[in-house]
């Protein structure tokens, strides 16, 4: 009998849409919600790059029931959640709540009020707009798009953290919600500290190359001999261990290196030897060396090696349903109480097209709090623990927090900065207010700062007896423990998932450790960066000329974040739905939740093999590409999707005899077209050709850089970006939760705490310690509110 907690007596319906909708649709179809959607999808350029719905249904619409269009209208007026998306335009009718139980989530490419409400869009100009294509490239060339339709997928994981939070909401209040979320908002949200440089220091993040667009080196796509690695060692003792094993370590000597940090915040020093380095060695040989060495390094894999896996073959990661041969990712987070399968589900006692479950098996809106009660939010009441770091567990640790639930940071000493930074670190990084470090740095860094917005802080020392007895103390009183540690890490501590149960059996335990807590790369060390490329995100990027791109950001941190965020609000859902639910430990895995992302793209290799990299084109859509405007490295972004679109580019272009070409005229000769489209832009300014292009109705953007960004008009009518005061490191615009929701909308209400300022509170109130013993631990600097010495 599998279990689905509420998922198993939910009814959702997907209004046809786009990818946002129907990759949130598929999480709810997959954790055993019975969905349903419209029999035939209208057909429309996909990720893959073939006309056509094939492999996008493949892959999104396995676990779901179809029907008629008319049917599924009479089946969302009773559903629990209903779903309606667009990927290009607005939604031209927006769907309307059925009943005050009803959930209904609407995505679209912008918000429903502001100067660009009625704008076009494509995952390309969503990208542009967003100030994410600014950060992939060759500074060089033009800026360049990232993995097909991974922008719009990230709107759909947010559809459905808001979607599930409103159903924690209806458990308690009995009343359902409007939900609306953009692509433009949610990517804003998602950016690491391009943001951050800029508001605290006026910094400008741009592309630098084949690498991570951020401080810190190397970190990128390094060429072997034999193929491809990625590279991530933010960390100075990282560095130096791989200078040392492959003999560049005399570059310390050289009279411009004054510390390893002029180093790491000068790529351009490091790969004058590093490249011809790594370029004689071969690739699967480096990877393991470096490994053993605890340096963080995968390989750049194509999605057949991707395929081919091993570790992901002993994890038994790949699927397959309807008796098909064809390999489906398996789930992005696996749950100890709650299944995870393909294919239809329904309720007992349901026939397998009813597509909804009967009355009595569903969970009825009877909740009996109180509105007032979830004045913070729908997880108003939860306490979080949370000891994650670095970006995807602090991120998913965020969204909970923005939702209203306590969060309480339990920071080992060692997280944040030390005491005292090298100045070529903070100029590196320029993560600090006015790039000074001031007397407590550690308070000061932006990049902390973000993700620690709405959090409580205490600092314990867990390698000590004491510091691990505060701890476990603070452990009966949580509803969720999250953390991103190494498998290795807490069963260190002492606190292994046993020993969590036994100390609270109703604890919700995640756990989000780059490859899982099992299979032959359970030990490596990983990041975002050699993720993206042992996943296949960096094989799918790059130049149509040239070999694999590292993407600006690291996508599978985010990726990860917003999945952790998803498991948990699963969780609690399941908990609050049922008497007998209790807690469970939850494996979020990096690179599968990552390859979740792609795959349609997964899918289609195995028809079609390896997809070749297009750059900023997509087949289907013609043309399509980013073009160089008046000014500065100012850059436009243009998506024909349709006829429409077709004319409206003729007509700003002047170009009457292009008019009659076909979608597949246009799509042989793009490169003609787009030397046509480059001679125009290139002496406008990108916002002129934008606004004309959209007037046009031709889906087009301005490549934004962080300045486009912070002063965006559409962001600014959505009032996104908070001011909040912080006592070290002042008042600086923060974007909030990346959706609305109109009965329990998210918070935005403190700045991030400094180190250890609620330590008191965690000590005496939550551990339930005496005032003596707070000042004990302080002495004993058990517990902190500064880094050691």
């Amino acid at each position: 009998m599998e279990r689905y907690g509420a998922f198993g007596r939910l009814s959702v319906v997907e209004l046809d849409g786009s990818a946002a909708g129907a990759y949130c649709a598929k999480m709810f179809a997959d954790l055993g919600a019975v969905v349903t959607t419209v029999e035939q999808r209208g057909t429309h350029p996909n990720a893959t790059g073939q006309a056509g719905p094939s492999f996008d249904r493949f892959f999104y619409d396995t676990s779901k029931h179809t029907c008629g269009h008319d049917e599924l209208l009479n089946r969302a007026a009773s559903a629990d959640v209903v779903i309606q998306s667009s990927g290009y335009d607005r939604l031209a009718e927006p769907y309307e709540p059925a009943t005050e139980h009803q959930v209904a989530l609407r995505i679209a490419p912008f918000a429903a009020t502001g100067p660009y409400a009625g704008w076009r869009s494509s995952d390309l100009v969503n990208s542009a707009i967003a100030g994410h294509l600014k950060l992939t490239g060759d500074p060089e060339r033009e800026p360049l798009q990232g993995v097909a339709d991974l922008p719009i997928h990230a709107a759909g994981v947010m559809g459905f953290i808001s979607s599930v939070a409103a159903l924690i909401a209806r458990v308690r209040t009995g009343q359902g919600q409007l939900i609306e979320v953009s692509h433009h908002e949610v990517l804003v949200a998602l950016h690491q500290f391009t943001l951050g440089r800029y508001t605290h220091n006026g910094a400008i993040l741009s592309r630098l190359g084949n690498r991570y667009a951020g401080p810190g080196s190397p970190i990128g796509a390094y060429e072997c001999a034999d193929g491809w690695i990625g590279l991530a060692l933010p960390q100075d003792d990282q560095v130096e261990r791989m200078l040392e094993v492959t003999g560049l370590i005399t570059i310390l000597d050289r009279p411009d290196v004054d510390s390893i940090w002029d180093v790491m915040t000068t790529p351009g020093l490091l790969d004058e030897e590093l490249v011809p380095y790594l370029k004689t060695q071969q690739r699967d040989d480096t990877v393991e060396l470096f490994q053993a060495l605890r340096l963080p390094c995968a390989p750049v894999a194509e999605l057949d090696e991707v395929l081919e896996n091993p570790h992901l073959q002993d994890r038994g990661f790949w699927r397959t349903a309807h008796d098909d041969d064809q390999r489906l990712p398996g789930p992005p987070f696996r749950m100890s109480a709650h299944d995870w399968t393909l294919g239809p589900k329904q309720a007992d006692g349901d026939s397998p097209a009813a597509g909804a479950p009967p009355d009595d098996a569903r969970p009825g809106p009877s909740g009996s709090e109180a509105l007032s009660a979830l004045a913070d939010g729908p997880l108003s009441g939860i306490r979080v623990i949370d000891m994650t770091r670095v970006w995807a567990g602090p991120l998913a640790a965020r969204f909970l927090a923005d939702l209203g639930a306590e969060v309480v940071m339990t920071e080992v000493p060692w997280t944040r900065t030390p005491r005292e930074v090298a100045d070529s670190y903070v100029a590196g990084t320029h993560f600090f207010p006015d790039d000074e470090a001031g007397e407590r740095p550690w308070n000061r860094s932006c990049f902390h700062n973000k993700y620690a917005i709405n959090k409580l802080s205490t600092v314990i020392e867990l390698d000590k007896p004491e510091g691990r007895e505060l701890f476990a103390a603070l452990l009966p009183g949580a509803d969720v423990l999250i953390e991103n540690y190494s498998p290795r890490v807490m069963p260190g501590f002492g606190f292994d998932d046993d020993a969590l149960r036994e100390i609270n059996p109703d604890l919700i335990y995640v756990t989000m450790p780059g490859y899982g807590r099992t299979g032959p790369h359970t030990d490596w060390v990983a990041y975002g960066p050699t993720i993206d490329g042992h996943v296949g995100l960096t094989s799918l990027t790059g130049y149509h000329d040239e070999g694999p791109w590292k993407s600006g950001i690291a996508w599978p941190d985010p990726i990860g974040g917003m999945h952790g965020a998803a498991a948990a609000l699963v969780a609690i859902l399941d908990r609050f739905a049922g008497p007998d639910e209790g807690g469970q430990a939850i494996e979020v895995a990096q690179i599968e939740s990552a390859i979740n992302m792609i795959g349609q793209h997964v899918v289609a290799t195995q028809s079609m093999g390896r997809p070749p990299r297009q750059g900023n084109r997509r087949s289907g859509i013609a043309p399509q590409g980013v073009f160089r405007c008046a000014g500065e490295d100012r850059w436009v972004a243009i998506s024909v999707i349709d006829e429409r679109s077709w004319q409206g580019l003729c007509t700003v272009l002047g170009a009457d005899d292009l008019r009659g070409l076909s979608a597949s005229e246009r799509d042989a000769d793009h490169s003609a077209i787009e030397a046509r489209i480059a001679s125009f832009t290139s002496t406008t300014t990108d916002h002129e050709v934008a606004k004309a292009l959209q007037e046009a109705g031709v889906p087009a953007a301005i490549v934004a850089d962080a300045v486009d960004v912070m002063a965006d008009p559409q962001l600014a009518a959505s009032d996104y970006f908070v001011p909040l005061e912080h006592p070290d490191a002042g008042v600086h615009g923060w974007p909030r939760f990346p959706a609305t929701m109109s009965l329990t909308p998210p918070r935005m209400s403190t700045a991030a705490p400094t180190m250890g300022q609620h330590n008191d509170y965690v000590v005496c109130e939550l551990a339930g310690y005496s005032v003596q013993r707070l000042a004990e631990l302080s002495a004993a600097d058990i517990i902190r509110a500064e880094p050691p010495h």
